[in-house]
Protein backbone atom coordinates (compact mmCIF):
# COMPACT_ATOMS: atom_id res chain seq x y z
CA UNK A 1 0.00 0.00 0.00
CA UNK A 2 1.02 3.41 -1.13
CA UNK A 3 0.15 6.57 0.83
CA UNK A 4 0.57 10.22 -0.91
CA UNK A 5 -0.94 13.02 0.07
CA UNK A 6 -2.04 15.75 -2.27
CA UNK A 7 -2.85 19.14 -3.45
CA UNK A 8 -5.19 18.86 -5.92
CA UNK A 9 -6.62 22.57 -6.23
CA UNK A 10 -4.84 25.61 -4.99
CA UNK A 11 -5.20 29.59 -5.97
CA UNK A 12 -4.18 33.05 -4.38
CA UNK A 13 -6.45 34.83 -2.19
CA UNK A 14 -5.83 38.81 -0.95
CA UNK A 15 -3.83 39.29 1.67
CA UNK A 16 -0.86 37.00 0.72
CA UNK A 17 -3.09 33.98 1.04
CA UNK A 18 -3.51 30.93 -0.30
CA UNK A 19 -7.00 28.69 -0.74
CA UNK A 20 -5.46 24.75 -0.71
CA UNK A 21 -7.76 21.85 -1.82
CA UNK A 22 -6.05 18.26 -0.32
CA UNK A 23 -6.63 14.71 -0.68
CA UNK A 24 -5.17 11.81 0.70
CA UNK A 25 -4.61 8.49 -1.50
CA UNK A 26 -4.35 5.03 -0.21
CA UNK A 27 -3.22 3.17 -3.27
CA UNK A 28 -3.62 -0.78 -3.66
CA UNK A 29 -3.01 -2.84 -6.60
CA UNK A 30 -5.20 -3.23 -9.64
CA UNK A 31 -8.85 -2.35 -8.30
CA UNK A 32 -11.89 0.33 -8.37
CA UNK A 33 -11.14 3.43 -7.59
CA UNK A 34 -13.29 4.85 -4.55
CA UNK A 35 -13.53 8.44 -2.91
CA UNK A 36 -15.24 9.95 0.33
CA UNK A 37 -16.02 13.41 0.29
CA UNK A 38 -17.04 15.75 3.05
CA UNK A 39 -17.19 19.42 4.53
CA UNK A 40 -18.54 20.76 1.33
CA UNK A 41 -20.41 22.97 4.13
CA UNK A 42 -18.37 24.77 6.52
CA UNK A 43 -20.52 23.92 9.04
CA UNK A 44 -21.17 20.25 8.90
CA UNK A 45 -17.83 18.62 11.10
CA UNK A 46 -19.47 14.69 11.06
CA UNK A 47 -17.73 14.17 7.77
CA UNK A 48 -14.13 14.95 8.66
CA UNK A 49 -14.48 12.77 11.73
CA UNK A 50 -15.78 9.96 9.40
CA UNK A 51 -12.04 10.93 7.24
CA UNK A 52 -10.36 10.35 10.78
CA UNK A 53 -11.70 7.20 11.24
CA UNK A 54 -11.50 5.56 7.49
CA UNK A 55 -7.67 7.13 7.56
CA UNK A 56 -6.87 5.97 10.92
CA UNK A 57 -8.51 2.13 9.82
CA UNK A 58 -6.36 2.47 6.46
CA UNK A 59 -3.28 3.25 8.44
CA UNK A 60 -3.87 0.02 10.92
CA UNK A 61 -4.96 -1.84 7.48
CA UNK A 62 -1.33 -0.91 6.18
CA UNK A 63 0.55 -2.04 9.01
CA UNK A 64 -0.71 -5.18 8.75
CA UNK A 65 -2.27 -6.37 6.01
CA UNK A 66 -1.41 -3.81 2.92
CA UNK A 67 -2.18 -6.32 0.15
CA UNK A 68 -5.68 -6.70 1.37
CA UNK A 69 -6.23 -2.42 -0.23
CA UNK A 70 -6.76 -3.92 -3.60
CA UNK A 71 -8.43 -0.82 -5.07
CA UNK A 72 -7.90 3.08 -4.96
CA UNK A 73 -8.64 4.81 -1.71
CA UNK A 74 -9.45 8.91 -1.91
CA UNK A 75 -10.13 10.99 1.24
CA UNK A 76 -11.08 14.73 0.63
CA UNK A 77 -12.12 15.85 4.10
CA UNK A 78 -12.54 19.27 3.84
CA UNK A 79 -14.08 20.84 -0.08
CA UNK A 80 -14.77 24.46 1.27
CA UNK A 81 -12.17 25.33 3.54
CA UNK A 82 -13.12 28.91 3.70
CA UNK A 83 -16.56 27.92 5.45
CA UNK A 84 -14.82 25.76 7.72
CA UNK A 85 -11.65 27.99 8.55
CA UNK A 86 -15.35 30.51 9.35
CA UNK A 87 -17.55 28.20 10.61
CA UNK A 88 -19.83 29.20 8.00
CA UNK A 89 -22.39 26.95 5.77
CA UNK A 90 -21.80 29.01 2.42
CA UNK A 91 -18.35 29.83 0.94
CA UNK A 92 -17.69 33.73 2.64
CA UNK A 93 -17.53 36.88 0.78
CA UNK A 94 -19.28 34.78 -2.17
CA UNK A 95 -22.12 33.80 0.20
CA UNK A 96 -23.56 31.19 -1.69
CA UNK A 97 -23.16 27.49 -1.06
CA UNK A 98 -20.56 25.80 -2.93
CA UNK A 99 -23.38 22.78 -3.38
CA UNK A 100 -25.18 24.84 -5.37
CA UNK A 101 -22.33 25.32 -7.71
CA UNK A 102 -21.84 22.36 -9.59
CA UNK A 103 -20.23 21.26 -12.08
CA UNK A 104 -18.70 24.99 -11.97
CA UNK A 105 -16.61 26.38 -14.36
CA UNK A 106 -12.10 26.43 -14.64
CA UNK A 107 -12.81 30.07 -15.37
CA UNK A 108 -15.46 31.22 -13.27
CA UNK A 109 -15.97 33.00 -9.56
CA UNK A 110 -14.18 31.18 -6.93
CA UNK A 111 -17.00 28.69 -6.20
CA UNK A 112 -17.59 27.53 -9.68
CA UNK A 113 -13.41 26.75 -9.66
CA UNK A 114 -13.40 24.89 -6.54
CA UNK A 115 -16.44 23.11 -7.80
CA UNK A 116 -14.89 22.30 -11.42
CA UNK A 117 -11.84 20.95 -9.38
CA UNK A 118 -13.89 18.57 -7.46
CA UNK A 119 -15.39 17.50 -10.84
CA UNK A 120 -12.06 16.81 -12.25
CA UNK A 121 -10.71 14.89 -9.09
CA UNK A 122 -13.29 12.34 -8.77
CA UNK A 123 -14.17 11.97 -12.56
CA UNK A 124 -13.42 8.29 -13.31
CA UNK A 125 -14.12 7.13 -9.97
CA UNK A 126 -16.18 3.71 -8.76
CA UNK A 127 -18.16 5.21 -6.13
CA UNK A 128 -18.16 8.41 -4.16
CA UNK A 129 -19.92 8.67 -0.85
CA UNK A 130 -20.54 12.88 0.02
CA UNK A 131 -21.15 12.71 3.28
CA UNK A 132 -23.07 15.75 5.37
CA UNK A 133 -24.29 16.47 8.57
CA UNK A 134 -27.58 18.78 9.11
CA UNK A 135 -27.86 21.90 10.06
CA UNK A 136 -27.22 22.91 13.98
CA UNK A 137 -31.61 22.58 13.90
CA UNK A 138 -32.02 19.58 13.19
CA UNK A 139 -30.47 15.92 13.69
CA UNK A 140 -30.61 13.26 12.01
CA UNK A 141 -30.05 9.26 11.74
CA UNK A 142 -27.60 8.11 9.76
CA UNK A 143 -29.35 8.01 6.27
CA UNK A 144 -28.43 7.83 2.52
CA UNK A 145 -30.64 10.52 0.14
CA UNK A 146 -31.39 9.21 -3.24
CA UNK A 147 -32.81 11.20 -6.37
CA UNK A 148 -35.44 8.96 -8.02
CA UNK A 149 -33.40 9.16 -11.28
CA UNK A 150 -30.30 7.32 -9.95
CA UNK A 151 -32.58 4.83 -7.72
CA UNK A 152 -31.75 1.69 -9.70
CA UNK A 153 -28.05 2.24 -10.04
CA UNK A 154 -27.74 3.72 -6.07
CA UNK A 155 -30.48 1.99 -3.89
CA UNK A 156 -28.92 -1.38 -4.10
CA UNK A 157 -25.09 -0.10 -3.59
CA UNK A 158 -26.59 1.79 -0.46
CA UNK A 159 -28.79 -1.39 0.88
CA UNK A 160 -25.75 -2.75 2.19
CA UNK A 161 -24.22 0.13 4.25
CA UNK A 162 -25.22 -0.01 7.70
CA UNK A 163 -27.30 2.79 7.53
CA UNK A 164 -30.82 3.05 8.85
CA UNK A 165 -32.55 5.05 6.31
CA UNK A 166 -32.20 4.90 2.40
CA UNK A 167 -34.55 7.86 1.82
CA UNK A 168 -35.27 8.19 -2.37
CA UNK A 169 -36.69 11.51 -3.05
CA UNK A 170 -38.33 13.28 -5.93
CA UNK A 171 -36.17 15.22 -7.60
CA UNK A 172 -35.89 19.05 -7.30
CA UNK A 173 -34.17 21.74 -9.93
CA UNK A 174 -31.95 22.77 -7.08
CA UNK A 175 -30.68 19.46 -6.75
CA UNK A 176 -28.77 19.48 -9.90
CA UNK A 177 -26.19 21.88 -9.09
CA UNK A 178 -24.85 19.64 -6.09
CA UNK A 179 -21.92 17.43 -6.45
CA UNK A 180 -23.81 14.60 -6.11
CA UNK A 181 -26.18 15.02 -8.87
CA UNK A 182 -23.51 16.45 -10.90
CA UNK A 183 -21.58 13.30 -10.42
CA UNK A 184 -24.26 10.48 -10.98
CA UNK A 185 -25.33 12.56 -13.91
CA UNK A 186 -22.22 11.85 -15.52
CA UNK A 187 -21.62 8.56 -14.55
CA UNK A 188 -20.23 8.65 -11.36
CA UNK A 189 -22.26 7.26 -8.86
CA UNK A 190 -22.81 9.15 -5.60
CA UNK A 191 -24.25 8.25 -2.94
CA UNK A 192 -25.29 11.31 -0.10
CA UNK A 193 -24.92 10.32 3.34
CA UNK A 194 -26.18 12.42 5.79
CA UNK A 195 -26.41 11.86 9.66
CA UNK A 196 -26.02 14.15 13.17
CA UNK A 197 -26.30 17.45 13.71
CA UNK A 198 -24.64 20.72 12.27
CA UNK A 199 -21.73 22.34 14.13
CA UNK A 200 -20.90 18.74 16.15
CA UNK A 201 -19.33 15.19 15.79
CA UNK A 202 -21.37 11.96 16.69
CA UNK A 203 -18.96 9.14 17.33
CA UNK A 204 -21.43 6.13 17.42
CA UNK A 205 -23.01 7.59 14.15
CA UNK A 206 -19.52 8.25 12.55
CA UNK A 207 -18.49 4.41 13.83
CA UNK A 208 -22.48 3.10 12.44
CA UNK A 209 -21.14 4.84 8.75
CA UNK A 210 -17.44 3.63 8.45
CA UNK A 211 -18.59 -0.12 8.97
CA UNK A 212 -21.05 0.61 6.15
CA UNK A 213 -18.45 2.14 4.18
CA UNK A 214 -15.66 -0.64 4.89
CA UNK A 215 -18.55 -3.51 3.30
CA UNK A 216 -19.26 -1.05 0.36
CA UNK A 217 -15.64 -0.92 -0.58
CA UNK A 218 -14.92 -4.86 -0.11
CA UNK A 219 -18.65 -5.36 -2.26
CA UNK A 220 -17.16 -3.06 -4.99
CA UNK A 221 -13.34 -5.41 -5.00
CA UNK A 222 -11.93 -2.44 -3.16
CA UNK A 223 -11.06 -4.31 0.05
CA UNK A 224 -9.80 -8.19 -0.22
CA UNK A 225 -13.05 -10.94 0.51
CA UNK A 226 -11.15 -12.47 2.81
CA UNK A 227 -10.72 -9.13 4.93
CA UNK A 228 -12.53 -9.47 8.69
CA UNK A 229 -14.48 -6.56 8.66
CA UNK A 230 -17.28 -5.43 11.53
CA UNK A 231 -20.15 -6.98 11.10
CA UNK A 232 -23.14 -4.51 10.30
CA UNK A 233 -25.83 -3.93 12.68
CA UNK A 234 -28.26 -1.92 10.95
CA UNK A 235 -31.01 -2.76 8.00
CA UNK A 236 -32.17 0.23 6.54
CA UNK A 237 -35.96 1.39 5.96
CA UNK A 238 -36.78 2.87 2.41
CA UNK A 239 -38.63 5.90 2.78
CA UNK A 240 -39.91 7.95 -0.10
CA UNK A 241 -41.90 11.00 -0.46
CA UNK A 242 -45.33 9.23 -0.06
CA UNK A 243 -44.47 8.12 3.22
CA UNK A 244 -42.34 10.74 5.15
CA UNK A 245 -44.39 13.50 6.96
CA UNK A 246 -43.22 16.82 8.12
CA UNK A 247 -44.53 18.34 11.46
CA UNK A 248 -43.50 21.82 11.52
CA UNK A 249 -44.13 24.54 14.51
CA UNK A 250 -47.65 26.24 14.72
CA UNK A 251 -46.69 29.32 17.04
CA UNK A 252 -43.05 30.53 17.81
CA UNK A 253 -41.73 29.31 21.16
CA UNK A 254 -39.33 26.81 22.76
CA UNK A 255 -39.77 23.30 21.92
CA UNK A 256 -39.02 20.52 24.25
CA UNK A 257 -39.30 17.16 22.83
CA UNK A 258 -40.95 14.31 25.12
CA UNK A 259 -40.15 11.47 22.32
CA UNK A 260 -36.86 9.82 21.50
CA UNK A 261 -34.95 10.07 18.35
CA UNK A 262 -35.63 7.15 16.10
CA UNK A 263 -38.62 5.38 18.25
CA UNK A 264 -41.47 4.01 16.85
CA UNK A 265 -44.28 6.50 17.64
CA UNK A 266 -48.10 6.18 17.62
CA UNK A 267 -50.67 8.01 15.60
CA UNK A 268 -51.62 10.74 18.08
CA UNK A 269 -48.51 10.29 20.91
CA UNK A 270 -47.37 12.91 21.58
CA UNK A 271 -43.77 14.08 20.60
CA UNK A 272 -42.83 17.23 22.66
CA UNK A 273 -44.35 20.69 23.82
CA UNK A 274 -44.12 24.47 22.86
CA UNK A 275 -43.78 26.60 25.83
CA UNK A 276 -43.75 30.29 26.17
CA UNK A 277 -40.58 31.55 27.48
CA UNK A 278 -42.52 34.70 29.11
CA UNK A 279 -45.45 32.71 31.08
CA UNK A 280 -45.85 29.60 32.51
CA UNK A 281 -47.92 28.32 29.69
CA UNK A 282 -48.36 25.34 26.90
CA UNK A 283 -48.73 27.15 23.50
CA UNK A 284 -48.99 24.00 21.81
CA UNK A 285 -48.46 20.01 21.98
CA UNK A 286 -47.15 18.71 19.01
CA UNK A 287 -48.06 14.88 18.23
CA UNK A 288 -47.75 12.50 15.45
CA UNK A 289 -50.29 12.26 12.64
CA UNK A 290 -49.36 8.27 11.88
CA UNK A 291 -47.79 5.24 12.99
CA UNK A 292 -44.26 5.49 12.27
CA UNK A 293 -40.46 5.97 13.23
CA UNK A 294 -39.13 9.41 14.45
CA UNK A 295 -36.35 10.20 12.08
CA UNK A 296 -35.71 13.79 12.44
CA UNK A 297 -35.67 15.55 15.33
CA UNK A 298 -35.45 19.07 16.45
CA UNK A 299 -32.43 20.00 18.24
CA UNK A 300 -32.42 23.57 18.49
CA UNK A 301 -34.97 24.65 20.25
CA UNK A 302 -35.99 28.24 19.65
CA UNK A 303 -38.31 28.05 16.86
CA UNK A 304 -41.12 29.95 15.12
CA UNK A 305 -44.07 29.70 13.25
CA UNK A 306 -43.80 27.05 10.28
CA UNK A 307 -40.25 25.68 11.95
CA UNK A 308 -39.56 22.19 11.00
CA UNK A 309 -39.94 20.18 14.09
CA UNK A 310 -39.69 16.30 12.87
CA UNK A 311 -39.76 14.23 10.21
CA UNK A 312 -42.03 10.58 10.69
CA UNK A 313 -41.57 7.82 8.04
CA UNK A 314 -45.32 5.92 8.02
CA UNK A 315 -45.50 2.41 8.42
CA UNK A 316 -47.52 0.69 6.53
CA UNK A 317 -49.17 -2.40 8.66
Amino acid sequence: MRVRPEIFFALELPYRERLVLERTIYEGSSGPRVAIASGIHGDELEGLYVCHRLAAWLEQLGKERPDALLGQVELYPTLNPLGLDTLRRSVPIYDVDLNRNFPGHAEGLLPQRVADAVMRALRGASLVIDIHASNIYLREIPQVRIAEEFADTLVPLARDMNLDLIWVHGAATVLENTVAHSLNASGVPCLVVEMGVGMRVTPAFADQVVIGILHAWQALGVLADDLEIEPATHAPLIAHDGNVHYLNAEVSGLFVPSAAHWMAVGQGQLLGRIVSPLRGEVLAEVRSPVEGVLFTLREYPLVYEGSLLARIMEMQR
